[in-house]
């Protein structure tokens, strides 16, 4: 008897929380616009910081779609080795001293043969450049926008360990 009561309050409790989501939202103050703005931890003040849109922040309809953000550009080092393992992996010409022994060992001759026709009917590289920079305790991952001759476009994540063998590798299609 007693769990039948607290089943159906927790049921009928369950049964209210969608209604108070869908309640509407009081009106905003007047004065106010109903728009929210948020703003960034580590935004510089500027014409965007008073509230103003600034007239070429907004794109014109016509415009193409703005390009994804560049992270903070990587050391050409680091991009350089990124390139060469895409290159390497492009060409089926994979050297497993380049990666540590839990990566060489996943990575079969067929998976390899696999990776590289996959990415070498893609044609040749347009663009390599880096999107993002994913740092979590010891680990930074590298991710970068490959564009090719061909779609889709290609996301490189890439990370090394300490001693500078590849620990992570991933290539995969975006939905751009």
């Amino acid at each position: 008897m007693v769990v039948r009561r607290v089943l159906t309050g927790m049921i009928l409790a369950g049964l209210g929380t969608p209604m108070l989501a869908a309640a509407p939202l009081p009106a905003p103050p007047p004065g106010v616009t109903a728009s929210r703005v948020f703003a960034r931890a580590e935004a510089e003040p500027g014409p965007a910081a008073s509230g103003a849109p600034s007239p070429a922040a907004a794109p014109a309809a016509d415009e193409a779609p703005p390009r994804p953000a560049v992270a903070s550009t990587p050391s050409p080092q680091i991009a350089a080795r990124a390139r060469a393992e895409l290159e390497a992996n492009r060409n089926g010409k994979v050297d497993r001293t380049h990666y540590t022994d839990d990566m060489a060992a996943r990575m079969t001759d067929s998976s390899v043969a696999e990776v590289a026709s996959s990415l070498k009917a893609l044609g040749p590289v347009k663009s390599f450049t880096q999107v993002r920079k994913i740092t979590q305790g010891a680990l930074t991952l590298y991710v970068f926008r490959v564009e090719f001759e061909k779609p889709p476009v290609v996301e490189e994540a890439i990370a090394w360990n300490a001693a500078g063998k590849v620990d992570f590798l991933q290539f995969r299609a975006t939905q751009q």
